[in-house]
């Protein structure tokens, strides 16, 4: 990473304003958490390019992260709005609904998620533990059914099953 960087940064010297420089520097800080870089980084890209929806998604994280939930709310809205098939921007909006106790808007967003993968046993049981924890323990039960379809083996959803079937 510190060679990349290092490569990167010299890139930046010479150009600063390029976006062929700017996009990976601010996509290796973001993912080292190096926030702090990576945001001013991001918002030059998205003055470049305002049609960037990865830059704004990965601005609404930090904002997140920070809490200024808000904020990354409009962002990744914003977001969607440009590219509305990718499940990484919708589950963004789950947690943010979801650590701000917005639970029926959470299942809605997940819900948004199951269609646009719906054989996808990892968002499939996320939902399904989504509904559980709001007592709504039909649907949950539908959705541990529908792991199985797709991953029979999993050891998790067989066992809520078993726990339902138990009560």
């Amino acid at each position: 990473f510190e060679q990349y960087e290092k490569k990167l940064i010299e890139a930046m010297a010479i150009d600063d304003e390029s976006l062929k420089v700017l996009k990976p520097l601010s996509d290796l800080y973001f993912t080292l958490g190096n926030y702090k870089n990576a945001l001013s980084l991001l918002k030059k890209v998205t003055e470049k390019d305002p049609t960037d929806h990865k830059a704004i998604w990965q601005i609404a994280e930090i904002y997140f992260v920070a809490w200024d939930t808000q904020t990354a709310e409009l962002l990744i809205e914003k977001a969607i709005n440009l590219k509305n098939d990718n499940p990484k921007y919708y589950l963004t909006m789950v947690e943010i609904y979801y650590n701000t106790e917005r639970y029926d808007e959470a299942l809605a967003f997940m819900e948004k998620i199951i269609k646009l993968r719906p054989t996808n046993p990892k968002y499939l049981l996320a939902t399904a533990e989504l509904y559980e924890q709001i007592w709504d323990i039909d649907n949950a039960k539908k959705y541990y059914f529908t792991v199985l379809e797709y991953e029979q083996n999993n050891e998790k959803a067989k066992s809520k099953l078993r726990e339902f079937t138990r009560e």
